[in-house]
C-alpha cells in the first residue's frame, strides 16, 4: 500500500469526506476507499455505453451505431408534435423543422449530422445537446417512470436487460460488464 499526500481547495475536500460517509458510510478508511475507486474509475478505459440521470434531465455516451437509436428513443418517449434539428455546416448555421414522426423515420439517415459537435435538437419541451463523438446532454423535466424507460430502451439496444428501482442512477457499460450506481 502508497500513502499519496495531496492538497484540495477546502470545499472539493468537504464534498469527497461528505460523499465517502454516504457511500461507505462514517468510519475509518471510508475516504480512502472513496478516493481510491474514483481515480480507478477516471484510469478506467471509456465506457462503451452511458446513462445517467442528471439535476436536468440526463446524460448519454453512445456508440456512434446507436445515436439514431437513442433519436427515436427520444421522440417516442417525449412525444413532440415536431423535431428541430440544429448544426453548423461549415461556417453557415443549419436549421431543420421536421413533424416528429418523419424525424424519427429519418434518423438513420442523419447519424453524421447527429454526431456534429454543434448539433442540438429541440423537442419541444426538451432539448439535447451534444459534445461530439457520441455524448449528449438531454434538458428535460422527465418523471421517474420515463427516466428510466428511457435508459432501459436504450441499454435493450446493446442486448442489456436490467432492473432500474431508483430515480437518480447511472449505468456504465465497460468492457462488456455492467456498473450501475444510485
Amino acid at each position: 500500500m502508497k500513502y499519496i499526500k495531496v492538497a484540495l481547495p477546502d470545499d472539493l475536500e468537504e464534498k469527497v469526506r461528505s460523499k465517502a460517509g454516504v457511500l461507505y458510510g462514517a468510519r475509518k478508511g471510508s475516504l480512502s476507499r472513496s478516493v481510491t475507486n474514483a481515480l480507478s474509475n477516471w484510469l478506467s478505459p471509456d465506457p462503451e455505453l452511458y446513462v445517467g440521470t442528471t439535476p436536468s434531465g440526463m446524460s448519454f455516451e453512445v456508440p456512434e451505431k446507436l445515436v439514431p437509436d437513442l433519436m427515436e428513443i427520444l421522440i417516442d418517449a417525449l412525444k413532440p408534435v415536431n423535431v428541430v434539428y440544429s448544426y453548423l455546416q461549415g461556417e453557415e448555421e443549419v436549421e431543420v423543422k421536421l413533424p416528429a414522426e418523419l424525424a424519427r423515420l429519418k434518423s438513420r439517415e442523419m447519424t453524421d449530422v447527429f454526431l456534429n459537435s454543434t448539433f442540438m435538437v429541440e423537442l419541444e419541451t426538451a432539448s439535447l445537446y451534444t459534445g461530439g463523438g457520441g455524448c449528449f446532454l438531454l434538458e428535460a423535466h422527465l418523471n421517474r417512470k420515463q427516466r428510466i424507460s428511457i435508459a432501459k430502451k436504450l441499454l435493450e439496444k446493446w442486448n442489456i436487460k436490467i432492473k432500474l428501482a431508483k430515480e437518480r442512477f447511472s449505468v456504465i457499460v465497460r468492457e462488456g460488464h455492467v456498473e450501475v450506481s444510485y
